[in-house]
């Protein structure tokens, strides 16, 4: 599981099931405004590869 925490309160809110485990550090970048975090997994019989996420929304329009 890939499992987001807010970091004032150390809570967890939100989690999202990874095919399989992860494989490298997480990596983080942003394009029009909006954060994505990429994640290496790889492992048994699955092949490797990346995975991105985002949240939704929060990106720049185009006349922004």
């Amino acid at each position: 599981m890939l499992r987001a925490y807010d970091k004032d309160t150390g809570k967890e809110v939100g989690a999202v099931w990874m095919p399989a485990p992860q494989s490298g550090s997480p990596m983080t970048y942003s394009v029009g405004g909006k954060q994505y975090i990429v994640v290496a997994v790889a492992g048994g019989v699955y092949s490797g590869e990346y995975l991105a996420f985002s949240l939704p929304g929060g990106g720049r329009t185009p006349s922004q």
